[in-house]
């Protein structure tokens, strides 16, 4: 029944996409002149079977007068050309992707629909004209605020609204309405409200809400748990049919890993499935954690991890600037005033270098950035930053001077490499520790 106190943004939330490739237009009987029934529909008529009603149909005593044309009183040929049952409608927009899942105990049911004025005399039904009538109950159309679905129908919605003169004699006008009704219900009968056939009866079809019209389609991903910085992984989609018909399924794929939204578009019969596999290389850290979604209804998230280089090694970043960690080197005694090694403390030295291996200039980590840090336990220990041992140069014992402070953009080619220094617990061995380096979106650990 219609929603009056929901937003329109909550039927068309963003996620998966389909729609069935047979309902775009031009099943179970186009515009045919010759009406197969005009009467409204009564028990004893006995419609034509449609092809489009599902591989999996079986006969039934409920009358399904899909397919069936009503003329009306004045002039207007009526037509209902499918059926479909859902539980989730969905669209692919210019800017966003939106879907909407039917409430709890409740299933969308959708109807093509069209109608053609043969003389002057003849109207065009408002959206809001039709109904689906089931026991005591009737039941509105749902306002979707869009002009067309991609699931489960990749189709245009019926779009006749209120104030609307009609298309010259002759022309049609069709397409989807969409309605909300509670799950339990299998039945029901569609009317044109205040509309009459040339009989007088109302116009009107009854229908079938049955296993045979539904459209349902489940996705799994797998996605690893971990993956590691500058590695390459492997995420993998499935998609299986479980409706009862062959359905056309659309879905946006979209990640952090991915350079750009990668949109899947399959046609299933009943009971298939399709995969596709995607390589997605991790250039970032993405503060630890980066996801892979299928649509709205799907998500998997993977842990990133830094690398973990032995201590002298080089590691190559994404972007293709190598660093290297080298010369560690723990000490209370060291030959420079500027450096004081108080009561139960040391100096570990380490050496920082940063090779620009690309075509292009880069920016190198800066000291006053702290890139490094000497980590044990659950305690880091960031490389001293300040301005007081920007010249300093050390002998012992590891000689060379200090890494910049600050830099500019480098040139290919170029290297920068100095000394970082950390103050740590005297208590700390060489073999407790790793070196972590954090720039930007990288991140990287030596450990000795």
């Amino acid at each position: 029944m219609p929603k009056e106190n929901v937003s329109r943004r909550e039927y068309l939330i963003a996620t998966g996409a389909a729609g069935i490739a047979s309902l775009a237009g031009c099943s179970s009987g186009g515009d045919s002149d010759t009406p197969r029934s005009t009467s409204s529909g009564s028990d004893s008529d006995t419609p034509e079977s449609p092809t489009s009603s599902g591989e999996n149909s079986t006969p039934t005593s409920t009358p399904d007068q899909i397919g069936e044309t009503r003329l009306s009183s004045g002039e207007t040929r009526l037509k209902v050309n499918e059926a479909v049952v859902t539980q989730t409608l969905y669209t692919i927009g210019t800017y966003d992707n939106n879907a909407v899942t039917a409430e709890d105990g409740k299933q969308f049911i959708l109807i093509d629909v069209q109608a053609k004025k043969q003389t002057e005399n003849g109207s065009i039904p408002e959206i809001a004209d039709y109904r689906i009538e089931a026991g005591s109950v009737s039941y509105s159309i749902n306002n979707i605020d869009s002009e067309s679905l991609n699931q489960p129908v990749n189709a245009e919605l019926y779009q006749v609204e209120a104030g609307f003169e009609g298309p010259e004699v002759g022309s049609t006008t069709r397409g989807w309405l969409v309605f909300e009704i509670p799950a339990d219900i299998s039945t029901g009968t569609l009317q044109v409200r205040e509309m009459q056939t040339q009989d007088d009866e109302p116009v009107a079809w009854k229908l079938r809400f049955d296993d045979a019209k539904t459209i349902t389609f489940e996705e799994e991903i797998d996605f690893p748990d971990k993956a590691k910085l500058s590695d390459t992984v492997k995420a993998t989609v499935s998609v299986e049919n479980t409706g009862g018909r062959t359905g056309r399924y659309t879905t946006v794929v979209t990640s952090e890993l991915l350079s750009d939204s990668h949109t899947l578009e399959y046609t299933l019969k009943a009971g298939e499935t399709k995969e596709e596999t995607f390589e997605l290389p991790v250039n970032s850290y993405y503060e630890g954690n980066a996801s892979l979604s299928v649509g709205s209804a799907k998500t998997a998230t993977t842990n990133i991890v830094a690398p973990n280089i032995q201590l002298g090694d080089t590691w190559t970043a994404p972007s293709g600037i190598e660093y290297t960690v080298s010369d560690l080197a723990l000490t209370q005694s060291i030959e420079s005033d500027r450096l004081e090694v108080g009561d139960e403390k040391q100096i570990a030295i380490a050496r920082f270098t940063v090779t620009n291996t690309t075509t292009e200039n880069q920016m190198f980590p800066e000291r006053w950035e702290e890139p490094l840090a000497i980590v044990t336990g659950d305690q880091a220990y960031t490389n001293i930053e300040n301005r007081s041992v920007d010249d300093l140069e050390l002998t012992s014992p590891v000689s060379g001077s200090i890494y910049p402070r600050t830099l500019l953009a480098s040139d290919p080619g170029a290297e920068v490499s100095g000394l970082m220094i950390f103050y740590l617990p005297a208590s700390i061995s060489k073999s407790d520790v790793e070196i972590r380096l954090s720039h930007n979106e990288i991140r990287a650990i030596w450990t000795p």
